[in-house]
């Protein structure tokens, strides 16, 4: 391969990723589009836990059905939406992610409650204990603005 094929091969590639960068930051998800990647996360995490529909369909509506598969699954969820790093719940990248994927109508309430919620998961070693107790603070911190699939 010569220099120059090298040289366009990485400004391809460069190119590429400063314009994935820049859509990722300058588009928020709407509604519907957050509900269409939420389903396609609870058709990956939902198998994985084994947990039936009936189990997680009332977390909308801040039924919270303390089960390890329920547990582990609202984890799973987390997990995929980058709030999970090392094991632990990771504040600035659930911050991160709400700036960057949420609609403007939930986005701030969403930010607010993700904040007073930030400590619950100190209290748990598991992680699916975590992300449960943060879940439900956050659903119980501002009802309106919650969404979880």
């Amino acid at each position: 391969m010569t220099n120059s094929t090298t040289f366009s091969k990485y400004s391809v590639m460069f190119t590429s990723f400063i314009f994935l960068t820049i859509l990722t930051l300058s588009a928020t998800m709407t509604m519907k589009q957050l509900r269409s990647t939420g389903k396609m996360m609870r058709k990956s995490c939902q198998p994985k836990n084994n947990v039936e529909d009936e189990k997680i369909d009332p977390i909308a509506d801040g039924v919270f059905i303390e089960e390890q598969e329920v547990k582990c699954y609202i984890a799973c969820i987390m997990k995929m939406a980058n709030a999970i790093k090392n094991g632990k719940l990771n504040y600035e990248a659930a911050i991160k992610q709400a700036d960057l994927l949420l609609p403007d109508e939930i986005k701030e309430p969403a930010k607010e409650s993700i904040t007073v919620c930030r400590k619950v998961s100190d209290q748990y070693k598991d992680i699916c204990e975590a992300s449960f107790h943060t879940t439900k603070c956050i659903y119980n911190n501002n009802p309106a603005a919650f969404y979880f699939p």
